[in-house]
């Protein structure tokens, strides 16, 4: 059964497309000059280097790393790209290069409604930064946003497309926004049931969204570890929980910041699309893995969407 939050927010989606829609033309966008970031790799524990720059129209979101021989290897930002989804979205060329925790990077330049960018590495992870995307908001805002000479395309929901793993739900239906509902419940008195409901725009993102921090359970530590994973997790870039409390000293920023970050999360991999995404989604206990589900069941038939110039 849904949560009262859900409820109230399909209450809204209906009153908000019954109301009259004002076609709105909109510009591409891209970033003012080059930004930089340095950082470590959450999961390789690898030192990052990042630099973000401006892309011409139509060029979305590439990934190139930049090899000591000066080889430059470029992975598209796209679904069809995904390698693995253990614990972060990892993208693949087809011989094989890999970018891992794409995630974060991408849900800021989603978020904040920008169209083309070109980011470059030095290695194959993108910096964690604090676990959230603030700082990666904070200087792509700082550089300033630039409209570019052509319209941006939407990607527009035609049909309710629905994909499931046991009680794991993620759901998107015809909507003329982008609404996001998401639900989570652990089984930790700290975290529980959480519930939010959001139209996302680029003030909504940075309020509500960016500032909220990845987590994980100090009883998995080990085990991830010895997977190769979080080696470079800290409480510095996470929250971390053991059975009974919070460990960072600095505590949580907001009551529910966990739902939040699988929201922020949500946005990375829908950018995976190529295009702003009209449409209501749902979650429910999701991640990468049915997330990225998601995209790969809207985009078997076209049935599913289309491609407008206009919101």
């Amino acid at each position: 059964m849904l949560s009262s939050n859900l409820k109230a927010s399909q209450s809204l989606a209906t009153h908000i497309s019954s109301l009259p829609k004002f076609l709105v033309a909109k510009k591409q966008r891209t970033i003012n000059e080059e930004i930089s970031f340095s950082g470590i790799g959450l999961h390789t524990g690898n030192n990052v280097s990042m630099r973000l720059k401006p892309a011409p129209i139509n060029t979305g979101y590439v990934f190139r790393v930049i090899k000591p021989n000066s080889k430059i290897l470029k992975i598209k930002a796209d679904f069809r790209n995904v390698k693995s989804t253990q614990l972060c979205t990892l993208l693949s060329d087809k011989e094989g290069n890999t970018i891992s925790t794409v995630e974060h990077i991408l849900s800021a330049c989603y978020g904040l409604e920008i169209d083309n960018i070109f980011i470059d590495l030095d290695s194959n992870e993108i910096p964690v930064c604090d676990g959230s995307s603030y700082e990666f908001v904070r200087k792509l805002e700082n550089s300033g946003i630039n409209e570019q000479s052509e319209f941006k395309k939407f990607i527009r929901i035609k049909n309710v497309i629905e994909v499931k793993d046991g009680c794991k739900i993620a759901r998107v239906s015809p909507f003329d926004e982008t609404m996001i509902s998401c639900e989570i419940n652990y089984d930790h008195k700290l975290i529980g049931k959480q519930s939010i409901s959001l139209i996302l725009t680029p003030d909504i993102y940075r309020s509500q969204i960016c500032n909220a921090r990845t987590f994980g359970f100090l009883k998995d530590v080990e085990k991830l570890r010895t997977m190769k994973l979080a080696l470079g997790g800290s409480l510095e870039n996470a929250i971390v929980l053991d059975d009974k409390k919070i460990l960072n000293s600095d505590g949580l920023r907001f009551s529910d910041e966990f739902v939040r970050h699988k929201v922020l999360d949500f946005i990375g991999d829908i950018s995976l699309s190529g295009f702003k995404m009209l449409g209501s989604f749902y979650t429910s206990h999701s991640g990468h893995s049915l997330n990225i589900s998601l995209l790969n069941k809207i985009f078997e038939s076209e049935k599913n969407w289309e491609l407008v110039c206009s919101n």
